[in-house]
């Protein structure tokens, strides 16, 4: 029996439907059979990125939990969507650290600033904890200002490493 591949891809366009309307499981199910049928599961790394951007928030990280492992993630484009969802739930996990980490390595620094500048607006009582790991990636980035300025955030909600971290920049000069 030949699979074809538009079949395959149709396939995942209806469990990226199950996904955006809560039913994980059977979209969960329909992707783990495709992947079984194909042999270059790399040619469909497009889809975890198509999911990260369409599904709620509340759905995403159990799908990530579930079938990103099949996948490799830190290729996708849209990796704000993570990090946005886990301050949005208050949660730090994996794939929180997954987005901020590869943000970094693409040289997202500009993704990781309109992720700063968001954090309080999408949620005033985001924890230390994603205050200290958004602080960590905007400094090995290379902005030191706004990583200071999360830092002192991050202490002020009892995260001691971001206490001993939060050393205020010199200011910038004016020329």
């Amino acid at each position: 029996m030949t699979i074809v591949k538009s079949d395959l891809i149709k396939r995942l366009m209806d469990a990226k439907k199950f996904f955006v309307n809560g039913y994980v499981d059977e979209g969960v199910k329909i992707v783990q059979d495709v992947l079984k049928l194909s042999p270059q599961k790399e040619e469909y790394n497009w889809f975890i990125c198509n999911v990260i951007e369409s599904v709620d928030c509340k759905y995403l990280f159990t799908i990530l939990d579930k079938i990103g492992s099949n996948f490799d993630v830190s290729k996708c484009q849209n990796l704000k969507n993570v990090v946005m969802c886990g301050i949005m739930q208050n949660v730090y996990n994996a794939h929180v650290d997954l987005a901020l980490n590869s943000l970094v390595t693409q040289g997202k620094r500009d993704r990781l600033e309109d992720i700063t500048k968001d954090i309080f607006k999408v949620n005033p009582d985001v924890n230390g904890e994603i205050l200290y790991k958004l602080a960590e990636a905007l400094r090995r980035a290379g902005d030191e200002r706004d990583a200071v300025l999360l830092l002192q955030e991050a202490c002020k909600k009892g995260i001691k490493e971001a206490c001993s971290n939060a050393v205020v920049p010199p200011p910038r000069s004016v020329m």
